[in-house]
């Protein structure tokens, strides 16, 4: 076999560029600490490493939506705390003036009006940017005096009275409290004890339709004596939940629907409950009319009604119990995807380092060799 110096010469360059690529590939190891930097390295372990990144964000979003859910049941907890506390000084004052003197029930009418705007709230508050029991409304207030108009159409006004009324008069305002349009007493005619019902146009005092939004309303009503009758909230959402996927095939929902907490309802619409709302307002009215009897009820009720957000409180116990110990377990599991993710993707630095040095030293052997063969000159050859 003849070989000749371009045969040599092939050789050696060949030689060299594997070296070559074999310290590049053992550098970028090293410097990425990862054995597998591409799929070409190792396509069956790039695969796993693929899986393994996949779970641990999986586990990830897990973890996150259990720290929401969580925090959700703390707010609820909180909110529904504030709301029993506030109960709790209505109770008081109720206790106290149902034997109490009229001069002293004028002014208790007073401090229940205040503590009855805070526990609506209280009712109507956020978590994060959404309306926390509202249902899946969540950009509307769960318990106000609220209407909207959607497509040139006005929703039903829907509001809350403790007595009949020979005389209800409407007022609509934007946000800024400015009055749009009055509904007198002969567009309403007569309100009655409970829940009532207004069909509004949608337009203004003027006759011209109002844009689409969200508008307030104020209800003063009177009774046949010409004594104000106080008016309450009504719910304005639905009976949406709040779904959280803790695993896989594991969900936790939490109820959303004002309605359970502050004004039970039976399928059919009619009471299953105490409606706090509404006691507040029968309690005012029976405070401004001195009327020890109805205060001695609204008392009772209101003692029905603490025993009432207890029980929402005490089903939230359970739930927190099953977020923390599933928060314990994927805790626990994340680690375990991590270390299998590093065993499959990182690279061993010291065999790495080591590797690196015995290819440098053939590298550095391959390039003196070649230069004692490539050294003779032509005038060797032609010699």
């Amino acid at each position: 076999m003849r070989v000749t110096t371009n045969t040599m010469t092939d050789t050696l360059v060949r030689y060299l560029a594997m070296q070559n690529s074999q310290l590049f590939k053992l550098q970028q190891n090293i410097s990425s600490q990862k054995r597998i930097n591409k799929p070409s390295d190792d396509p069956v372990g790039m695969g796993k490493i693929l899986n393994y990144r996949n779970n641990i964000a999986t586990v990830d979003q897990y973890l996150d939506n259990i720290e929401q859910a969580k925090s959700r049941i703390e707010f609820s907890e909180m909110t529904l705390d504030m709301v029993d506390e506030t109960l709790d000084v209505i109770r008081a004052i109720s206790k106290t003036e149902a034997t109490g003197t009229t001069t002293s029930r004028n002014i208790a009418a007073d401090q229940v009006k205040d503590l009855y705007n805070q526990v609506v709230d209280l009712a109507n508050s956020k978590f994060g940017q959404n309306f926390m029991f509202s249902g899946y409304q969540t950009d509307t207030p769960a318990y106000s005096h609220t209407v909207e108009i959607s497509g040139g159409t006005a929703d039903t006004i829907n509001f809350g009275l403790s007595a009949d009324s020979s005389n209800v008069t409407l007022k609509i305002q934007d946000n800024n409290g400015n009055v749009l349009r009055t509904l007198a007493p002969a567009d309403i005619g007569p309100g009655s004890d409970g829940i009532n019902n207004v069909v509004w146009d949608g337009r203004d005092d003027g006759g011209n339709l109002l844009a689409d939004g969200l508008y307030i309303f104020t209800v003063e009503a009177f009774n046949a004596s010409n004594d104000p009758v106080a008016d309450y909230a009504v719910y304005n959402g639905d009976d949406g939940s709040v779904t959280y996927i803790l695993g896989e095939g594991t969900r936790l929902s939490l109820d959303a629907d004002g309605r359970n907490i502050f004004s039970p309802e039976n399928p059919d619409g009619t009471p299953a409950g105490i409606n706090i709302f509404e006691v507040l307002a029968d309690l005012i009215y029976a405070l401004e009319n001195d009327d020890t009897s109805a205060i001695a009820d609204q008392t009772k009720l209101l003692d029905r009604a603490h025993t009432q957000i207890s029980e929402i409180r005490a089903a939230n116990s359970p739930r927190m119990y099953q977020l923390e110990t599933t928060e314990e377990f994927w805790s626990n599991y994340k680690p375990k995807l991590q270390e299998l993710l590093a065993k499959t993707e990182e690279v061993d630095l010291n065999e790495a380092v080591m590797q690196l040095k015995n290819i440098e030293l053939a590298y550095q052997t391959t390039l003196a060799t070649a230069a004692r063969i490539i050294q003779p000159s032509l005038l060797n050859f032609l010699k």
